[in-house]
């Protein structure tokens, strides 16, 4: 009993803290721990408290934004600690006996999921015009599947991967939780669904959200930035099928994503250097981040992007793996790398950074263009489509059919072309896509978990030993003892210890 009345007292919390972030839309509300969940949906101005709260989730969460962002890199080989920092010490280490858990986005998507669910199922009739509850709705949609995947990548293997652990054909997602949670007793604890139960929720409501969002389309994808675009959720829709390796499906939804926004790959050198100093010209789906007002995981000095990489702390710096990597033709090192001697306004006085690669460089992608250390967060560019069609167009259709895409990304960065017989096979041209991604999507959220989908160990980075084997328990994370002594249905992940 007392396990059951816990997990629903965490759920109403949650429900609690999404509407105290919101609550300044009330002109004569009630205390905001008095508001009531339908009682705010009953007006317009409460429904759009909820969307606001649901976009606060992801920007007030540090494990949707500077953990999302850098953190796979630096549990893979991507970035590492300069001397003097701590911050993601623990990955850049694998000191740590709990693997993926440090970038596990457990709380941030739930809470996020939470708020989606209010505004798919509980807006009444009436309250908004049909128009913007189908934006909402499908905005809700795109982010409810979004954060489901970036949950079951985490804590399950990708569907056909069953067998990549120590126990064979384990194929547990996370628990799905499609309805809002309005009263205490929705609270109930649920069991875990597949990973293709998972999977199949996903891709639901990526079609839906799609659908729901045709109509609010119209114009340039970047002046709608800020919100889930129906360009981001068919983006997704290939992000999603590359990891469920269905390679025909994610090539043509990579296409079917470049067709529809309308983007094209920024190719000018010195355009290229300053993309991430400005709403990024290649986003299809950016958080708009008030400088002001509004700090990236509560704490922009401490916890921002900016401050991980480039500035203020300098924490994590780029590995000679990953620069070694670059053409010295290649416009992305000009652009996106610099000493970080030059970037950093506090901490240390040395170039630490010189001890992590040759070149003494910081990543400078997160710079803090807009003053107080915050960027806005593309959350997925137009580049990632060119990789996925690239990578899944070969493994479905032949190498040639690869290097198309590959080469239209390679040209906009200044690169000549690769052709299909430079490669003995496809894994060949798989570990070619693999440098591919690692040079244009560096802390941007992708290496690790391209490494796991793909059944590649974990390398360090700065020495010759591995971090993870591919069929170690710690690829994937742990839900934990808390969440364990309050859900009697959860199954935890292999071979991590269970609670008594």
């Amino acid at each position: 009993m007392k396990k059951i009345k816990l997990i629903k007292y965490l759920a109403f919390s949650f429900l609690l803290v999404g509407m105290w972030s919101c609550d300044e839309i009330f002109d004569d509300a009630q205390p905001s721990t008095q508001i009531s969940v339908s009682d705010a949906l009953e007006t317009e101005a409460g429904v759009n408290g909820v969307r606001s709260s649901m976009y606060a989730k992801i920007l007030g969460s540090f494990d949707m934004t500077t953990e999302y962002m850098v953190g796979p890199g630096a549990l893979a080989d991507e970035t590492f600690n300069r001397p003097g920092s701590t911050r993601f010490n623990a990955l850049n280490n694998s000191v740590s006996t709990s693997g993926t858990a440090h970038i596990s986005p457990f709380g941030g998507a739930y809470e996020l999921i939470q708020d989606a669910n209010l505004i798919i199922n509980s807006i009444p009739d009436g309250v908004l015009d049909d128009a913007t509850r189908d934006q909402y709705r499908g905005e809700a949609l795109a982010l409810r599947a979004w954060a489901y995947h970036t949950l079951v990548r985490a804590l399950g293997y990708e569907p056909g991967n069953f067998s990549n652990g120590p126990t064979s054909g384990f194929n547990l997602g996370v628990m799905l939780r499609t309805d809002a949670t309005l009263d205490l007793a929705d609270a109930e604890p649920v069991a875990r669904n597949t990973v293709d139960e998972v999977y199949a929720q996903i891709r639901a409501d990526l079609a839906s959200a799609i659908t729901l969002l045709t109509a609010s389309s119209t114009g340039a994808v970047t002046s709608r930035n800020g919100f889930a675009t129906m360009e981001f959720a068919m983006a997704m829709q290939a992000r999603v099928e590359l990891y469920a390796g269905e390679w025909a499906a994610a090539s043509t939804a990579a296409q079917a994503a470049i067709t529809a926004s309308g983007l094209t790959l920024v190719s000018d050198s010195a355009a290229i250097g300053t993309m991430f100093a400005m709403a990024n010209p290649e986003a299809l789906f950016e958080i708009k981040v008030n400088a002001s007002t509004e700090a990236i995981a509560g704490g922009n000095t401490n916890s921002g992007l900016a401050a991980y990489t480039s500035d203020q702390w300098v924490a994590q710096v780029p590995t000679n793996y990953v620069l070694d990597l670059y053409d010295p033709a290649d416009n992305r090192l000009q652009g996106w790398y610099n000493d970080c001697i030059a970037q950093q306004t506090s901490g240390a006085t040395a170039n630490g950074c010189a001890t992590i690669n040759d070149e003494g460089f910081s990543v400078t992608k997160w710079n803090g263009y807009k003053g107080n250390f915050v960027d806005d967060i593309p959350y997925f560019r137009i580049a990632e489509l060119y990789l996925i069609q690239a990578e899944a167009a070969a493994k479905s259709g032949g190498i040639a059919a690869g290097v198309g895409p590959l080469n239209t990304l390679r040209a906009a960065r200044g690169l000549g072309p690769v052709a299909a017989g430079d490669f003995a096979n496809i894994t060949a041209f798989e570990d070619e896509i693999l440098n591919e991604r690692t040079r244009e999507l560096v802390v941007e959220g992708h290496r690790f978990w391209d490494l796991k989908r793909l059944g590649r160990d974990i390398p360090s980075g700065v020495s010759a030993d591995l971090k993870m084997r591919s069929d170690s328990f710690r690829i994937l994370a742990p839900f934990g003892t808390t969440l364990q002594n309050v859900n009697p249905l959860l199954v935890e992940n292999p071979e991590y210890e269970v609670s008594e």
